[in-house]
């Protein structure tokens, strides 16, 4: 099932997590894992779980890199 990749089973991405595992195997065997267990069920298959970025596709770097330059320092020191 993990070969057919991620986006067969409808997730965007093509990122297996383990949430996203513990899903498929209960759609498709009717079985309920814990994500946190699917990681051991994973590793035994020598499967390691990967976690997506947290990025935005339209994030503009150039602008974030800049923001944390001058910005973040000024909001940093509030209390």
């Amino acid at each position: 099932m993990l070969a057919k990749g991620a986006q067969h089973y409808g997730f965007q991405g093509a990122v297996w997590t383990c949430g996203r595992v513990a899903q498929v195997i209960k759609r498709e065997l009717g079985v309920s894992y814990h994500p946190a267990h699917v990681s051991h069920i994973l590793d035994e298959m020598g499967w390691t779980p990967q976690k997506p970025r947290l990025k935005a596709k339209q994030q503009k770097e150039q602008e974030v890199n800049q923001w944390w330059q001058e910005r973040w320092p000024e909001v940093k020191k509030r209390p």
